[in-house]
């Protein structure tokens, strides 16, 4: 009797320890899924090319481009345009980037080449913002342009 009453609470012990561990992946699986960015949101990259107003391309629509200096104080000879960074939305799920990404991404570059006095240029396509957030992104990344070029001027 004891043998059986022994078996039981054995039973009962392993049974409560299986369902602990699944319950504890389950949990696990969750809480990866909830921190993963789902490939359709990853929507905006940034390219190394100028792009013109007039631009309509497919794969990608310029939002907000800079341009900057390899160095301060740098002569550029005629025709040459420095080095542009254009933050373009592109198909959903072949981006590298979210929205929220995107802005901190361009934000902290202009304020670096602000700080290094290479700031040369920079143009927003308001005209162009499509999604939510997006007029809001090009606002914020020409008020963030107009505030770091005012503490990298010398005078």
């Amino acid at each position: 009797m004891i043998t059986v009453i022994a078996g039981v609470a054995l039973f009962l012990l392993a049974a409560a320890g299986l369902l602990a561990y699944q319950n504890s992946r389950l949990i696990a699986e969750q809480e990866a899924d909830s921190t993963a960015v789902p490939a359709g949101m990853l929507m905006y990259s940034v390219f190394n090319e100028r792009f013109l107003e007039n631009d309509e391309r497919p794969e990608a629509v310029p939002l907000f481009q800079y341009t900057v200096l390899s160095e301060p104080g740098e002569q550029l000879s005629l025709g040459e345009t420095g080095t542009t960074f254009a933050l373009c939305r592109v198909p959903a799920g072949t981006g590298e980037m979210i929205l929220w990404d995107a802005q901190n991404w361009m934000v902290n570059n202009i304020r670096k080449a602000a700080i290094q006095r290479v700031l040369m240029e920079h143009s927003g396509f308001p005209d162009k913002a499509a999604r939510k957030g997006e007029k809001e992104l090009i606002l914020n990344l020409e008020a963030t342009v107009k505030e770091e070029t005012g503490h990298a001027d010398p005078y």
